[in-house]
C-alpha cells in the first residue's frame, strides 16, 4: 500500500514565514487585492495575483527604472516614465533592453 512505501520528509518546514525585512534603500510597498502595486498615487503597475497582501521592494536604479523584488527574487523592471495619463496601467517587465 502507498502507506508502507511512504518516507516523511527530513527538511524542516516552518508553521510560520519568517519575518522579511528590504534593504533600507528600496521603496516597500503593499500589493492589493488584483495584484497591482499602486505607483505615486494615481498609476498601477501589475505584479501577479499571486502576491496580493504581500510586500516588495522597489530598486531605483536611476533614469526612472525600478527593479522589484519580492524577498530576495527578482521579479522584474519598470519604468516610471511609461505612465502618459492618470489612472494608467503597465506590467511589469523582464527586460528592458
Amino acid at each position: 500500500t502507498p502507506a508502507s512505501v511512504h518516507e516523511f520528509s527530513t527538511r524542516p518546514f516552518p508553521e510560520k514565514i519568517p519575518h522579511f525585512d528590504y534593504d533600507s534603500k528600496m521603496k516597500v510597498l503593499k500589493v492589493t487585492q488584483n495584484g497591482a502595486i499602486r505607483w505615486k498615487a494615481y498609476n498601477w503597475v501589475y505584479l501577479s495575483a499571486s502576491l496580493q497582501g504581500k510586500h516588495i521592494g522597489a530598486l531605483d536604479i536611476g533614469n526612472g527604472i525600478w527593479r522589484v523584488f519580492y524577498r530576495n527574487v527578482f521579479l522584474g523592471y519598470f519604468d516610471e516614465h511609461v505612465f502618459r495619463k492618470k489612472e494608467q496601467s503597465v506590467r511589469l517587465e523582464t527586460n528592458l533592453v
